[in-house]
C-alpha cells in the first residue's frame, strides 16, 4: 500500500521536463478546471433552471425562451472548447516529457560503462527507453488531465447536490452520495496492486519480442544458410504469444475497474430514485439530481481508472529508473588535469583487471609504450589483448594499478580529452546509415571536403568510393550493408587518418582486406606513424616487418616481448603462434 501511495509522486517527478512549458501547463490546468465545473455544476443547474421555466404552469416571453434555448448551447460550447484546450495542451506537455525523458536516457547510455550492456542487451535497452517512456508519457498525460478535470467535475456535482439539498431542506441525499465514496476506493486499490505486477511482466515480454526480431535481423545470412527460418519463426511466434497473454492480463484488470464502478454507480442512482419517489420530488428536480449524480459517479469512475493507469505506468517507471539509477563507474574527475600537449607515452603500472567475478583478464601488467614506436599485440583469443586496449581507451578502469598517459593518471583526465588523442579502428567498424562522406567525417567534424578525400586516399578507399553510384554522397546502408567488409574497414581507417591523433589503435583492422590492400594499408600507417604511438592487434604476422616491438599475451600476462627476429630466435610461444599462422597460410 505504501508503494501505491508513493506512485503518483514518482510519476509526477517527471514534470521537471516542463520547466520551459509553464504557459502550456497553465492553459491545460485552467481549461481543465473550467471543463470540470461546466460539466459537474453547469449542466445540472442549467437543466433544472430550463425545465422549471419551460415546463412550468405559466407561459414565458419569447426573449426568455431564446435565452433558455441558448443557455445549453453556451454551456456546451464552454465545455467543448475548454475540454479541447485541456486535452491538447496536456498532450503537448506529454510530448515534452517523453522527449526530455528519452534524451536523458540516451545521455545516460552514453556515460554507462560497457559492462552494463552485458546485462542489458540492445533489445532490452530499446524497450526501456522507447516503450517504457511512451507508457510513462501516456500515464502522465491521462493522469494529469483527469486529476485536474475529474475532481472539478466531482466538486461541481457535489456543489450542485449541496445546493439542491439546501433548497429542498434535506441533506440526506448529499450524505448518501458522500457515504458511497469508500465503496469505490477500496476495490480500486486492491486491483491496482495486481495491475502493477502484471504490467511489469508485460513490458518484459515486449523486450523479448524485440530481442528475437533484433537477433534475426542481425543474422539473416546465417539463418538462411542453416535453414533455420522455421525454427526462428517458431521462436518469434512463441515470444509474441507470451506477450499477448501478458497484455491480456493487464487489459483484464484495467477493464474490470469500469464495470465495477458502473455497478456501484447504478446502485447509487437506484437509491436516488427510491429516495426521490419517497420524498415526492418534482420531475425537473429529479432530472437535475440524476444528472449531477451521473457526472459525480462518472468522475469517480475516471478517478478509479487513474489508479489503474498509475499502476500500469509504475511498471514502466521501474524499468526506466533501472537505467537512470545505474551507477556511472567511469566518471570524469571533479578536478581534471588539462592535457596541453600529448606526446603519446602510455604506461601500465601493476595493472590488474577482471570482468565481474571471472579470472583476471590482465594480471600485474608493467610496461611503457613510447611515442614514435609501433607495437603489435600478439596472442591467442582471450589472452588479454583487447582488454589491454580497453584500458588505454578507458572503457574500463583497472581494479589494481594505474594507467598513465604522459605520466598523468587516466582517471585524472577528462574522457573527451583522452579519447580525442586516440584513433581507434575495431575489427568490425560501425557505420551509420548515411553517406560515405558523413561516415568518414566522424573522425573530424570540422574537416574540409579536401581533407576527407586525402584521408580516404591514405586509407586506399578513394578509388572504390568514386566508383560508387553517387561517389562520396552514396548511402552506405545500415551498418554499411551496401559495402563489402574490406570497404567498411577502409572507410573506418580513413576516419582515423582524418582524426590525426597521437595514438593509433588497430584491432584486427585489416582482417577483411586482401594481401595487396593490406600491404598498402601498412604503408599508409607507416607513413603517418611518425611521432605517434601505434598499437596493432593482429593474428597475422605479415605486418611484423613494420613493427618495432611485439608484446606476446598469454592468460592476461605479457610473457614475451621483442622484435620479430628476437622472438623467433629466443622464445617459444611467439614461435609457436608464428608457425601455426604459416601452416594456415599454406592451406589457404
Amino acid at each position: 500500500m505504501r508503494a501505491c501511495s508513493a506512485s503518483p509522486r514518482r510519476l509526477l517527478s517527471y514534470l521537471r521536463y516542463l520547466r520551459d512549458a509553464k504557459g502550456q501547463v497553465w492553459i491545460a490546468i485552467l481549461a481543465g478546471i473550467l471543463y470540470g465545473i461546466s460539466s459537474g455544476f453547469g449542466i445540472p443547474i442549467i437543466l433544472e433552471f430550463s425545465s422549471k421555466n419551460l415546463f412550468g404552469d405559466t407561459r414565458i416571453p419569447t426573449s426568455m425562451l431564446v435565452v433558455l434555448t441558448l443557455l445549453p448551447v453556451f454551456v456546451m460550447l464552454v465545455r467543448g472548447i475548454s475540454g479541447f484546450l485541456s486535452s491538447y495542451y496536456f498532450a503537448a506537455c506529454g510530448q515534452r516529457i517523453v522527449e526530455g525523458l528519452r534524451l536523458e536516457i540516451f545521455q545516460k547510455i552514453q556515460r554507462l560503462h560497457l559492462g552494463f550492456f552485458n546485462d542489458y542487451p540492445p533489445a532490452e535497452v530499446i524497450s526501456r527507453s522507447i516503450d517504457a517512456s511512451t507508457m510513462i508519457q501516456t500515464g502522465i498525460v491521462n493522469i494529469a488531465e483527469d486529476i485536474v478535470t475529474q475532481p472539478m467535475v466531482l466538486l461541481g456535482a457535489t456543489g450542485y447536490l449541496a445546493y439542491l439539498c439546501v433548497q429542498q431542506r434535506d441533506l440526506i441525499a448529499l450524505l448518501l452520495f458522500l457515504s458511497a465514496l469508500p465503496a469505490f476506493i477500496f476495490p480500486i486499490r486492491r486491483i491496482g496492486v495486481r495491475l502493477r505486477r502484471k504490467s511489469e511482466q508485460m513490458q518484459g515480454r515486449v523486450a523479448n519480442v524485440i530481442d528475437k526480431l533484433n537477433h534475426n535481423l542481425a543474422a539473416l545470412k546465417e539463418v538462411r544458410a542453416f535453414c533455420l527460418e522455421q525454427a526462428e519463426t517458431e521462436r518469434y511466434r512463441l515470444a509474441c504469444r507470451n506477450f499477448a497473454n501478458a497484455y491480456l492480463k493487464v487489459v483484464k484488470y484495467q477493464l474490470f475497474v469500469t464495470p465495477m464502478v458502473e455497478i456501484l454507480s447504478a446502485a447509487g442512482v437506484g437509491f436516488t430514485m427510491f429516495y426521490a419517489y419517497r420524498k415526492g420530488l418534482s420531475l425537473e428536480v429529479f432530472m437535475s439530481l440524476a444528472t449531477a449524480l451521473y457526472f459525480g459517479y462518472d468522475a469517480l469512475k475516471r478517478l478509479g481508472v487513474i489508479s489503474s493507469e498509475i499502476q500500469t505506468s509504475m511498471g514502466a517507471v521501474d524499468r526506466i529508473e533501472s537505467i537512470l539509477g545505474e551507477r556511472e563507474q567511469i566518471c570524469d574527475s571533479q578536478n581534471p588535469v588539462e592535457l596541453e600537449h600529448c606526446r603519446g607515452e602510455i604506461k601500465f603500472s601493476d595493472v590488474t583487471f577482471s570482468y565481474g567475478k571471472k579470472k583476471p583478464a590482465l594480471k600485474n601488467i608493467d610496461i611503457t609504450l613510447n611515442p614514435g614506436k609501433k607495437y603489435a599485440l600478439v596472442g591467442s583469443s582471450g589472452a588479454g589483448k583487447s582488454t589491454f586496449v580497453n584500458m588505454i581507451l578507458r572503457f574500463y578502469d583497472p581494479q589494481q594499478g594505474t594507467v598513465f598517459l604522459d605520466d598523468i593518471d587516466l582517471r585524472l583526465l577528462r574522457q573527451r580529452d583522452l579519447r580525442e588523442q586516440i584513433g581507434y579502428v575495431p575489427q568490425d567498424p560501425a557505420l551509420i546509415n548515411d553517406t560515405v562522406f558523413n561516415n568518414i567525417i566522424w573522425g573530424n567534424p570540422k574537416a574540409s571536403y579536401d581533407a576527407v578525400v586525402q584521408a580516404a586516399k591514405a586509407a586506399y578507399a578513394h578509388d572504390f568510393i568514386v566508383q560508387l553510384p553517387q561517389g562520396y554522397d552514396t548511402i552506405v546502408g545500415e551498418g554499411g550493408s551496401c559495402l563489402s567488409g574490406g570497404q567498411r574497414q577502409r572507410i573506418a581507417l580513413a576516419r582515423v587518418f582524418l582524426k590525426n591523433s597521437k595514438i593509433l589503435i588497430f584491432d584486427e583492422a585489416t582482417s577483411a582486406l586482401d594481401s595487396e590492400s593490406q600491404h598498402a594499408i601498412y604503408q599508409a600507417v607507416e607513413a603517418i606513424a611518425t611521432d605517434r604511438t601505434v598499437i596493432m592487434i593482429s593474428h597475422r604476422f605479415s605486418m611484423m616487418s613494420m613493427i618495432d616491438e611485439a608484446l606476446v599475451f598469454d592468460h592476461g600476462e605479457i610473457v614475451e616481448r621483442g622484435t620479430h627476429e628476437e622472438l623467433l630466435a629466443h622464445t617459444t610461444l611467439y614461435k609457436k603462434l608464428y608457425e601455426k599462422q604459416q601452416v594456415k597460410n599454406e592451406h589457404s
